[in-house]
This record gives structure tokens, C-alpha cells and sequence, in this order.
């Protein structure tokens, strides 16, 4: 046998090598697996893989196993786990990007539906998985290498950067999925703040306080790009699909004029009001209710008494007074809960009253689109249509409050206009634009305590990353239990 007929690892290399059946059945499964693979993606890139996969498990003409000739014993110890760590990584990262990926649920936004501290398997292939964005990054990692609280850096590379392309799932978002998404407003990050909203941060400065732009600049220091899959993941419920048009009277959501039925676990902001001003509701009673009393991480107590000058002002607006014979009000209480728990409370004889948080109690601060030419709230909202690919907008200062992110940021054009009133896409003059994209709304089904599209606008579908299929995991961010009863719960039809 010459020397070039045998590789490194003295292994005869080319097509006259004879292999095993388990190699054979091992390089058939791989080879049809990546042409089918090419099928789903539409697209035949993966074929680059073919000459790989036979040489792994035929020619060998490369020495993929060259470290077990490695005479020096912990060394090729070493390697033996460098070769194991970079299968695992690319599998992962297979895995990640195509087919599964684990999310923890970090804010109460969507109780009691599903819960802070819930760890979710997210399927990427019911609505299809996005061709990687960002290709040359690390799997598990969204987008900080963080070890013990430290931040080391990215976690990919910028470059090279690959268009949106979404390969065929199983079916499109419906209304009331549980959908996971990246932030659309996390595309610019603050190096002062970098867990903070960009757009609400300059909104308060500027807006509020009257900052200049260098003011700003200073205060939150360089602002830097994420691309849009490596933007922060969020999880809510999609409410509104792309060409309705979606109207919230009162708290209710509307779509094309019809009422949505609520989701049966969802919450709203109650005030309760004691009999007298020595009837108080005790903890016990709000934790064996299921409200958080003291919070956790990234989890606010759901439960507030209002005290002093703002219970002074709550009683102004709604007209009650306090107690005539102490001079006192009675104790107010400002809580998160389900219909159903509303009316455990109502039943307490220590309760005189239970109300849905009033509107006259509302602020129109942070209320998407951000314009004083809306005045729209959280609970009164609209009405507003959602865009759809392919349909047109005329072009009018109304339509570039509501639809000039939409057009300039997701889409990338440039949206000017001149002192005449004429628009300009492109630098073309036009009086309509057509948007490229479907969008969607989505909303928590803790209706005051979501941060959600009624504040930072429309989900574009290439940031839609998947949907929950079931629970792994559920811890209380309170109590640091575990939730045993909720293990391995579907969460698809929820």
C-alpha cells in the first residue's frame, strides 16, 4: 500500500476503501437527510455538505480523527474533548436554529396563563424557522457570552450577515398563539443601560425632561446595532393578524368591529377598597390567592396599598371620601387578578368595593405610536390597521406616526417629506407605499402589566421566532419553589 493511499491516522483513504454496514447505513441517513434538508429550505446550499459526509465515512481523505495518533497521553486527551465540545456546539446549533430552542418566561406579562419562572421548549418549525441572520454565532447564547453574571462580549459575529428568508412550516401564526418574537425596538442598545428601551429612554429625556441630543448622548453613553435575531426575546399572545383592524373600547379588543373572547386566565388591574379604615386584607390572604406579595427577579409584587397624597388624589378622581368619624380613608389596594379572583375578593366582608382600574386614572405616556396626534390609552386604544404584505397606505402625517417605523426601520427605506406636504421613499416622490412584510400585534394577558404592542407597535413576521409546545421547567420567581403541577404541561392550545 503506497503512502498516499493511507491517511494520517494509517487508514486506507479513496474510493477503493471498503466500509462496514454500520458506516453505510450511518452516510445513507446523513445524505438523505441533507437533501431533504435542501427540499425544506429551498435552497441547495447544504449540498456543500455531501463531499464532507462521504469522506467521514469513506474516502477519508481528510483525518478528521488525526488526534488519536497523538503519542503524548494528555494531550489527546485534550482533543478527544475538543472534538466532542465542537460536536456539540454544531449540533446545538443545528438544533437551535432550525428546530427547538429553550426560553424562560422572565416578566408576569402573560399571567395567569402561563407564569414567570415557566422554562418553554419553543418549536421553530410550526411557523418554519428563519434562515440564521447571523450564521457565525454561539448556540445557547441570544446574543452576551455571560458566565456567573459577567459579561464576556457577543456572542456572534456581525459579519457575514444573511437577508430574511423564512423556510416552510407547518402552518402560519393564528390569533391567540403564544408566540415567541424578537423585541422589534431592541435594535439599538445603550452602553450605560444596556437592559433599557432606547426609544422609551429618549422619550422621557428628550421628550419629558427637554435634553438636547448631546445631553442624551452623554448621558447614555455609545449606542450601538443588534440584528434583529439577536435582539432580546419576548413572548406574548398575538391578538391581531396582519390587514385587520384592531380597536381595545374599555379594556375589550376589537377586530373588525367584533369583541375577542378574553383568554380565560387573564388579568387586569383591580382597586379594592376596605370597609373601614382598620379592615385590612393580610398577606396570607393575597399569597394563598396566588399574587405575588414580594416579587423576585424581573417580577414586580402584584399587590400595592396606596397610601398618602396618591390616595388623596384616587379619592379626588373617583369621589369618595374618607371615614366620617376618624378623619381617615380606608385602606386601597391596587392588585393584579383574574375575573375569578376578583370576585373571591369582592365576596371578603373587610371589602366594601372592587373596580377595574378606571381610565380617568390612566397616563397617555409611552402609548404607541408616540404622537400628540393620537391620544390613545392602554385600555382605549384605536382604531388601528395592522399591515399586511402587499397592501398599500396613502402617505399622510396620521400614516407616518402610525406606519413610519414599519417603513423606514423593518423595511429599509427612506421616508422624507417636504414643506408642500409631498412624500418621498427612496428619494422617489409617491403619495402610497406598499409594505413587503405581514405584522402582527401582539399583547399580554395581563392587560396592565404587559409591556406589549399598544407601546411599542407591530411585530414583523421576520422576528417572529416560534411558539411554545410545553413547560420543561417552572419555577416561582418568589419563593424559589418549583411548580411540579406544571411540568411538561402543553402550552399550544393554552
Amino acid at each position: 500500500m503506497s503512502e498516499k493511499d493511507t491517511n494520517n491516522s494509517g487508514i486506507k483513504r479513496g474510493p477503493g476503501r471498503k466500509m462496514t454496514w454500520g458506516d453505510k447505513i450511518k452516510c445513507a441517513l446523513l445524505v438523505v437527510g441533507v437533501l431533504l434538508f435542501c427540499v425544506w429550505m429551498l435552497s441547495g446550499w447544504p449540498l456543500v455538505l455531501l463531499p464532507f459526509i462521504v469522506d467521514a465515512y469513506w474516502t477519508h481523505y481528510i483525518p478528521w480523527d488525526w488526534w488519536r495518533s497523538i503519542k503524548n497521553g494528555f494531550l489527546r486527551q485534550v482533543m478527544s474533548w475538543v472534538d466532542a465540545i465542537v460536536f456539540a456546539i454544531v449540533a446545538v446549533w443545528v438544533l437551535q436554529n432550525f428546530f427547538f430552542q429553550n426560553f424562560q418566561i422572565p416578566t408576569t406579562s402573560l399571567e395567569k396563563s402561563m407564569l414567570a419562572g415557566d422554562y418553554l421548549l419553543v418549536s421553530k418549525y410550526h411557523y418554519g424557522p428563519r434562515v440564521p441572520m447571523t450564521p457565525l454565532s454561539l448556540p445557547v447564547f441570544q446574543h452576551t457570552i455571560s458566565f456567573f453574571g459577567h459579561d464576556l462580549g457577543k456572542s456572534y459575529l456581525e459579519h457575514p450577515q444573511v437577508a430574511y428568508d423564512r423556510m416552510p412550516g407547518l402552518r402560519q401564526v393564528k390569533r391567540n398563539d403564544i408566540v415567541v418574537f424578537n423585541y422589534p425596538m431592541g435594535d439599538s442598545i445603550m452602553e450605560k443601560f444596556p437592559t433599557q428601551d432606547y426609544y422609551q429612554a429618549k422619550e422621557q429625556l428628550m421628550g419629558v425632561q427637554g435634553m438636547t441630543e448631546a445631553q442624551f448622548e452623554r448621558n447614555v453613553g455609545r449606542v450601538f446595532c443588534r440584528p434583529v435575531d439577536r435582539r432580546e426575546n419576548y413572548v406574548k399572545r398575538c391578538i391581531g393578524l396582519p390587514g385587520e383592524t384592531l380597536q381595545i373600547v374599555d379594556r375589550q379588543v376589537f377586530i373588525d368591529g367584533k369583541p375577542l373572547d378574553n383568554p380565560v386566565e387573564m388579568q387586569q388591574l383591580y382597586l379594592v377598597y376596605t370597609s373601614s379604615p382598620v379592615s385590612v386584607i393580610t398577606t396570607t390572604f393575597w399569597k394563598n390567592l396566588g399574587v405575588y406579595t414580594k416579587g423576585g427577579p424581573n417580577v414586580n409584587p402584584d399587590v400595592y396599598e396606596i397610601t398618602g397624597n396618591e390616595l388623596s388624589y384616587v379619592a379626588q378622581v373617583l369621589g369618595f371620601e374618607p371615614d366620617s368619624v376618624s378623619g381617615k380613608f380606608n385602606h386601597l389596594y391596587q392588585v393584579n387578578l383574574t375575573a375569578a379572583k376578583a370576585e373571591k375578593v369582592a365576596q371578603k366582608k373587610e371589602v366594601s368595593w372592587i373596580i377595574t382600574m378606571p381610565g380617568e386614572l390612566e397616563g397617555y405616556y409611552g402609548i404607541f405610536p408616540h404622537s400628540p396626534l393620537f391620544s390613545w390609552k392602554a385600555s382605549n386604544f384605536g382604531p388601528l390597521w395592522i399591515p399586511k404584505k402587499g397592501a398599500q397606505i396613502t402617505l399622510s402625517p396620521e400614516n407616518e406616526a402610525l406606519y413610519g417605523r414599519c417603513i423606514r426601520v423593518y423595511e429599509g427605506n427612506t421616508l422624507t417629506s417636504d414643506a408642500e406636504g409631498n412624500y418621498y421613499v427612496n428619494g422617489e416622490k409617491t403619495s402610497t407605499y406598499q409594505f413587503r412584510m405581514d405584522y402582527y400585534w401582539m399583547m399580554g394577558d395581563n392587560r396592565d402589566n404587559s409591556a406589549d404592542s399598544r407601546f411599542w407597535g407591530f411585530v414583523p413576521e421576520d422576528h417572529i421566532v416560534g411558539t411554545p409546545l410545553f413547560i420543561w421547567i417552572s419555577i416561582d420567581p418568589e419563593s424559589g419553589d418549583w411548580r411540579w403541577d406544571r411540568l411538561f404541561k402543553g402550552v399550544l392550545n393554552i
